[in-house]
């Protein structure tokens, strides 16, 4: 079992991380990481934006990576 590091995770360089795109132009951000589903979604949205590149500096707090053990 690896030790938790203390850095935070950050969307913006996760593997995890998979853009989308919908008809209006905007990109949906999804985090593909299998803790991180919701009832209603398989994969949750991280974002939304209009820009190709995600906007997010860090981790939302759902962030299964961010997570405590203990």
């Amino acid at each position: 079992m690896s030790k938790p590091s203390k850095e935070k995770a950050v969307c913006k360089t996760c593997q995890l991380m998979e853009p989308g795109i919908v008809r209006n132009g905007r990109n949906i951000f999804y985090c593909m990481h299998p803790e991180a589903k919701t009832e209603c979604l398989a994969h949750r949205i991280i974002t939304r934006s209009r820009e190709s590149e995600i906007p997010t500096k860090t981790a939302p707090k759902w962030c299964p990576l961010n997570q405590k053990e203990g």
